[in-house]
């Protein structure tokens, strides 16, 4: 049976004070360095025989989704199920305030609870485990997904089957990498925060 792999990005840093801000479905630009390590990241998947490109609507995650099926040649799927998390009225605003509300806090115990008019942690789970689901049908080697830090999260948790009360107990960091590979049904997670120029090295690792 095939072995069948998925890198998915996390975006590069976005303009102002990235790490401020809970931006969600904001559709904010990258900054000139994200953009740099963004077209550096895509220098590095050049080499690899890529099948398909998957890319949030988002534009901080579509822009070295573009370049790189641009590059290749190969088809771009746009999906709304790879946006960012939608934190409804704590959009855009500032972390330290969202965090001295108690819902913050409360949805980790009870992933069904939503921001005010946003989306719960269960619901992004669910969007991001119809994407797994979604990509284990198709017939492919290697797709590339470019998207954001709260639906790794996610994914992640989902292969995992990990409770929602650890969805904040690891990092995605800007344009660093998770590898998933299928065998069947099966998942297996091959890296998290992988380097892109570490990836083709991985790919040939596998004991599978």
């Amino acid at each position: 049976m095939t072995l069948r792999t998925v890198v998915l990005f996390r975006h590069g840093e976005v303009v102002g004070e990235s790490r401020a801000y809970f931006y969600g479905h904001m559709d904010v630009d990258l900054s000139e360095k994200g953009k740099k390590d963004s077209i550096e990241v895509v220098e590095y998947l050049m080499n690899l025989e890529i099948n398909a490109v998957y890319s949030s609507p988002l534009k901080r995650a579509l822009f070295p989704a573009k370049i790189l099926a641009d590059r290749k040649g190969i088809p771009l799927f746009i999906r709304d199920d790879l946006r960012e998390a939608d934190y409804g009225l704590w959009t855009g605003k500032l972390r330290k305030e969202v965090y001295r509300d108690p819902l913050f806090w409360e949805r980790l115990k009870d992933d069904r609870i939503s921001p005010p008019k946003g989306e719960s942690i269960r619901n992004l789970r669910d969007r991001a485990k119809r994407f797994l689901d979604y990509v284990k049908r198709k017939d492919f080697t290697l797709n590339v997904v470019f998207t954001h830090g709260g639906f790794l999260r996610a994914l992640i948790s989902e292969i995992l089957s990990i409770e929602s009360r650890f969805f904040y107990a690891f990092e995605i960091y800007y344009l660093r990498a998770v590898i998933v590979s299928f065998r069947g049904d099966n998942s297996i997670i091959r890296g998290i925060n992988v380097s892109a120029r570490d990836i083709g090295t991985i790919l040939v690792s596998s004991y599978w």
